[in-house]
């Protein structure tokens, strides 16, 4: 089989993978590379779904070496790291959203972004 055909083979079997455990595929680049699998991203359920484990990553990284001619398997993720020979969340910035008035200035835009309180009339 030449190696295009396996690469693309390989790519679909682990976008499978994902499909099949219900993460979000477009937080995720799959690469192929000879045989080795990366995932590059944010590895997480899709919405509704209770958060990943640490037990859920080996399980996925399990399955993916289990893929034919498939060796090696490397998670480069913003939102998990290996420590100690094992998965952790990777802290991560909380980002607020907040309804802009187009008019406010930029010290208006952070005193509201800091205040709990009510926004400022203009």
């Amino acid at each position: 089989m030449p190696q295009a055909m396996g690469e693309s083979f390989v790519r679909a079997e682990a976008r499978s993978i994902l499909s099949k455990n219900r993460l979000e595929l477009a937080l995720l680049r799959v690469g192929v590379f000879g045989n080795a699998i990366r995932l590059q991203g944010v590895l997480r359920r899709i919405a509704g779904l209770p958060e990943l484990t640490h037990e859920a990553l080996e399980s996925l990284e399990r399955e993916m070496r289990r893929i034919p001619g498939v060796r090696r398997v490397e998670m480069l993720l913003s939102n998990w790291h290996r420590q100690d020979c094992e998965w952790m969340p990777t802290a991560s910035e909380v980002i607020d959203i907040v309804d802009v008035d187009p008019q406010m200035s930029p010290a208006q835009v952070l005193r509201r972004l800091s205040d709990d309180s009510e926004p400022e009339e203009i």
